[in-house]
């Protein structure tokens, strides 16, 4: 087994094992895992995949892709498949900026206005022909002006993030568009690489679209039906970071291949029940209270304790926080005693 060197969120110039998973939209939980090469953002290694799904009978499979995943090559390889699609499409593309412009003055008014659960957002959606073939899409065009300042704060994180790559002669391909517009690169023979921002182009698009949003999808003509199931991508997102940290998946240590997979098997079960106690406690409003891994810890200590012979098995006393637990979680409270 071959492990590849890539970029990855973590900054670290470690080799990668890259997992596709499948997860069940309604459980929300995962069913299968597989192993790829490389990082998942061709659409040939999608298809490649969904050989795979086919054969454990996925009969309607409905990708949901963030930013990392848009290119028009990738659009245009998904509707000559007649996949159905919903992605999270990068404000710097200039069709979606025209779009944006369109509506800038209007989208806040009352036609706009929409709730998801308890958060308001203004949205605007037209029908958008993709391609030579007009293939029917919808382009979602949302706007929430609590989470502007929390955009701006994030697009200047990036700008930073990308100067420095720059600076240290690291430059990553898929950020080429945001060095191109946002900042002045210079090379002297002297000084070597010179980078600024271009504080124009940034103002222009801060004040134009920060706090916006674009989704494209080539089925869902709702946008807050839309913005869920986008948004639904979380609980997988989720599972990762559970694989590689509360899992502890983040630093394999392994020098065969029959032990990796190994491990992955185990992980990958492990991971099933996490995702359902992550469901149970969304279900039950417990998560609002507590996250996957303080529930974890404090129910540690509860232990079962076998006996040989005729005295059976017993349990650990239980706290107030574990008799809380167990109820939100509509679990029975069971008596040690009685056991």
């Amino acid at each position: 087994m071959a492990l590849e060197l890539q970029y990855n969120r973590d900054d670290e110039d470690l080799p990668q094992l890259n997992l596709a998973m499948l997860f069940a939209q309604k459980s929300g939980l995962p069913v299968y895992y597989h192993r790829v090469p490389g990082n998942i953002n061709d659409v040939s290694t999608l298809h490649n995949l969904v050989g795979t799904f086919k054969a454990l009978e996925v009969s309607k499979m409905h990708f949901v892709m963030d930013k990392g995943f848009y290119s028009k090559k990738n659009i245009d390889d998904l509707i000559g498949h007649r996949d159905h699609f919903t992605i999270s499409v990068p404000l710097n593309n200039k069709w979606v900026q025209r779009a944006i412009d369109d509506v800038h003055e209007t989208i806040h008014g009352p036609e706009g206005y929409r709730k998801l659960d308890d958060e308001i957002l203004y949205v605007h959606s037209r029908q958008y022909p993709w391609g030579e073939s007009r293939r029917r899409c919808y382009l979602h065009l949302y706007y929430n002006a609590t989470n502007r300042a929390r955009a701006v704060d994030a697009f200047n994180e990036r700008l930073f993030e990308c100067r420095q790559e720059v600076e240290s002669g690291k430059p990553v391909a898929q950020h080429q568009k945001v060095y191109d517009e946002f900042l002045v690169i210079k090379t002297t023979p002297k000084r070597g690489i010179s980078v600024s921002f271009n504080t124009e182009a940034i103002a222009r698009h801060i004040s134009r679209y920060a706090g916006f949003q674009a989704i494209l999808s080539s089925g869902i003509k709702d946008p807050v039906e839309a913005m869920r199931v986008y948004r639904d991508k979380d609980a997988v997102e989720k599972s990762f970071d559970d694989l590689k940290n509360s899992l502890d998946m983040k630093r394999l240590r392994m020098q065969s291949a029959a032990a990796v997979d190994g491990r992955l098997f185990v992980q990958f079960i492990a991971l099933i029940l996490v995702s359902a106690l992550r469901k149970q406690m969304r279900d039950t409003k417990l998560i609002e209270k507590l996250t996957v891994p303080e529930l974890l810890r404090e129910m540690e200590t509860l232990t079962r304790i076998n006996y040989s012979g005729k005295y059976g098995h017993i349990l650990t006393e239980l706290t107030k926080p574990q008799k809380d637990i167990l109820k939100a979680l509509d679990m029975p409270i069971l008596d040690p005693a009685s056991l």
